[in-house]
């Protein structure tokens, strides 16, 4: 690894983990399990988080995902379950603040992603409690980035670009500093979820990926494109958004299994995966309007 970021990079707790212009490397990844002080952890059911997740589950964008109350409760009752780091909790309340897209799509791909994970043609590959913590931490990175560049409605310049996509190494600095000597438990997928399985994302390009990311990858994409952002005219339908995601798993980026079982729980039969049929045809637009990806011309 030889990516510099462009100013200090703190933790939430005021420690510096990276001076400016310094590459990050496997000895300032190792610095920062070295500073990592005592983790305290807190309850997810003795937080906001969790009731900021109970509203999330009344998002009719995803009624009949979530139209199984047996499941919710479960899912609930896991979440509740969970300890997550003091340090991570503050991050969260940060982003809640300053970054409420992302803290939205944060607490919302978490009991989307266990929800997944509870498909019967999949259950049984995941824990579902890993699945929570994972999903919880792994898009820290971003609270890192200038609001400016996160909120603009107009393309990105290259330089801009490159700096956005930075944002899965950021948080795997900050979560070798959080989790200290447990780290390699929970920042994977925070390295991981942009990246693709034919090698084509960033910011390492691999292509081969844990379970985990290959699931959170997936639903990272389809809640980022339902939901209300600065550099769209709209939302994805919730069809456009499966079109999207059926079109990347043709085209070996995706995990197809794993979309298809997302698609499974968007419909009121919930079909077993083998013979599961889909249309050949893509049957809505996507936004008229849409700045993400593209790069400014000078």
């Amino acid at each position: 690894m030889q990516l510099k970021l462009k100013k200090n990079l703190y933790s939430i707790d005021k420690n510096l983990l990276v001076k400016a212009g310094e590459a990050i490397n496997d000895t300032v990844l190792d610095r920062a399990v070295e500073k990592a002080r005592k983790i305290y952890l807190v309850k997810l059911k003795n937080t906001t988080i969790l009731k900021d997740i109970k509203k999330a589950f009344l998002d009719e964008r995803y009624a009949i995902i979530f139209s199984s109350k047996n499941a919710k409760q479960r899912i609930l009752s896991v979440l509740g379950g969970i300890s997550i780091p003091k340090t991570i909790l503050a991050e969260l309340k940060n982003l809640k603040i300053n970054f409420p897209y992302t803290y939205l799509h944060i607490i919302m791909i978490a009991p989307l992603a266990m929800r997944v994970a509870l498909h019967k043609d999949v259950r049984g590959k995941f824990s579902l409690k890993r699945i929570g913590e994972l999903c919880l931490a792994h898009d820290i990175g971003k609270s890192r980035i200038s609001k400016r560049i996160i909120n603009k409605k107009t393309p990105l310049t290259a330089k801009e670009y490159r700096i956005l996509r930075m944002h899965p190494l950021i948080g795997h600095v900050l979560l070798h500093y959080y989790y200290g000597k447990e780290h390699s438990k929970y920042d994977f997928v925070s390295y991981e979820h942009h990246e693709r399985l034919d090698g084509s994302g960033y910011p390492r390009r691999i292509k081969k990926m844990s379970l985990y990311s290959q699931l959170i990858a997936i639903i990272d994409i389809f809640d980022a494109l339902t939901s209300q952002r600065p550099y769209r005219s709209g939302t994805y339908s919730f069809r456009g958004a499966i079109d999207l995601l059926i079109d990347e798993a043709k085209k070996g980026r995706l995990n197809k299994r794993f979309v298809y079982s997302l698609i499974a729980f968007a419909r009121h039969k919930q079909p077993i995966l083998k013979g599961m049929k889909v249309s050949k045809f893509s049957r809505d637009l996507p936004p008229e309007w849409n700045a993400y990806g593209k790069i400014a011309r000078k």
